[in-house]
């Protein structure tokens, strides 16, 4: 049996009605912003009767301001369509839910949060159909002939005789825990024990409502006195030291890639980062809180190669970061800047899907070449050759640098760029396109900042 208590128009009342619904179970669904509707099949051996559950239902209501409209009937759909459409107390004995359906109009289906196509009303009006006693006589061959399996849901729904489980929200519950050490802590391998206990239980709850985490959030509580300036120098963008309950605070806040339910992945990353920017101090407690999500579900190839999963990827580059130093590690991606071979790397391993996949986009045909027109290839050194420049006046007459020397027998130029100038960052150059003795034809440049000169690339 389910009740279902509703306020027609009245929007905002499913607050009121859900709290007033939890006195009774703690299965109660939201159905819209004036209706909820829930289980009352255990209350029959605490109540009795469904009219002494409607009885409690009416007075606690009452107690609390509430008008509401009340149905009861074996199934969810069915009391939630008597509740919109009867004022005051309906009861349904169970197999006469057609009978009390009968007169209600086909658009008060309609209002329903149904899986159908709501354009399917204007069909059924057209046959003649007004009310649920029209819908449900109607053959259930020849709907499913016309209308498909929509066709045969309004007709059994119009008849009272849908069964489902209720819709329930889900409770975000806080992926949490604190922890007070009985004495200071000063290694990470005791603390890594304790995390790994900590991480387990987080993880199993999470995995039990089917999340992930996005994000991890630990805080350490110090012991005062003995901070060292390591750790508020370590990780300007994870870590910090602030106070709390009169202790130094030292905060790491690891974002995944990709969302992660296990615990030895989370806990390898806490000890990689711990291992680059130590707390400095003795720990006294500790607080980890995880910041869950859906998780990430991926379908594989069948005649495709396995790839590393991205959690284990994302654990073997911080241990390559590790090695190499923060920054050194990641995918190059381009900047918003004109200026040349500007690039960062990144750590970031999602894929932006707002932007186009340029491997799936038609590339342009190559424009004609004009008559006459040479075409080079430029063969770039990265990093650029460091070199000494001899000038006759502004123009460069000699150019010597590793794997390059010659005298310039002619010369292209300048071509002066430059960009950022409202950054702390600004850059400049002055390029030439030179021509040796040696035969080669070169791409050279001059940095404005830093009169610096150098051999950018070489012409095939």
């Amino acid at each position: 049996m389910y009740a279902c208590l509703s306020i027609p128009g009245v929007a905002g009342a499913a607050e009121a009605l859900f709290q007033l619904a939890r006195q009774f179970s703690p299965s109660v669904e939201r159905t819209s912003s004036d209706t909820v509707v829930f289980s009352i099949a255990p209350l029959r051996r605490l109540m009795g009767s469904p009219h002494q559950i409607a009885y409690e239902l009416c007075r606690q209501g009452d107690e609390r301001k509430l008008r509401a409209q009340l149905a009861m009937a074996s199934n969810p759909d069915t009391a939630v369509l008597l509740a919109r459409h009867y004022t005051g107390v309906t009861l349904v004995t169970p197999g006469e839910e057609y009978l009390k359906l009968a007169p209600i109009p086909l658009s008060s289906l309609f209002a329903h949060d149904l899986p159908v196509d709501p354009k399917l009303l204007d069909v059924l009006n057209r046959w003649g159909l007004k009310t649920c006693e029209d819908l449900a006589a109607m053959p259930e061959k020849g709907l499913a002939e016309r209308l498909g399996s929509a066709g045969v849901y309004l007709r059994n729904l119009a008849g009272g005789r849908i069964h489902r489980p209720l819709r329930i929200d889900a409770e975000e519950a806080p992926y949490e825990q604190r922890v007070e050490l009985e004495y200071p802590v000063a290694l990470l391998e005791p603390l890594l024990f304790l995390f790994e206990r900590v991480l387990t239980g987080l993880c199993g709850r999470m995995r039990s409502q089917s999340r992930a985490a996005r994000l991890m959030d630990l805080q350490l509580e110090l012991q005062p006195g003995i901070v060292s300036d390591e750790s508020s120098a370590a990780a300007p963008e994870t870590a910090d030291v602030a106070l709390k309950n009169n202790r130094p605070l030292y905060r790491c806040i690891l974002e995944f890639p990709v969302p992660v339910d296990r615990a030895a992945i989370m806990l390898k990353l806490l000890q990689l980062h711990l291992e680059r920017h130590p707390a400095g101090a003795p720990t006294l407690a500790f607080t980890l809180r995880l910041e869950a999500v859906e998780p990430q579900r991926l379908q594989g190839g069948l005649f495709l190669p396995s790839t590393p999963q991205p959690d284990k990827l994302h654990v073997t580059l911080k241990r390559i970061e590790g090695m190499v130093g923060q920054g050194n590690a990641g995918m190059p991606q381009l900047l918003d800047t004109h200026r040349p071979d500007a690039f960062q790397l990144s750590m970031d391993l999602q894929i932006d899907s707002t932007k186009p996949d340029r491997s799936k986009t038609a590339k342009r045909p190559p424009a004609p070449y004009a008559a006459g027109m040479l075409n080079l290839s430029l063969r770039i050194f990265r990093p650029a050759l460091h070199a000494r420049v001899r000038l006759a006046g502004a123009m460069p007459k000699q150019v010597v640098a590793p794997g390059v020397q010659g005298a310039v027998l002619e010369s292209a130029g300048p071509w002066k760029t430059s960009g950022d100038w409202w950054t702390i960052a600004p850059w400049s150059r002055e390029e030439w396109d030179v021509a040796l003795d040696d035969g080669a034809l070169y791409r050279i440049y001059l940095e404005m900042h830093s009169r610096e000169w150098y051999v950018h690339a070489a012409y095939d």
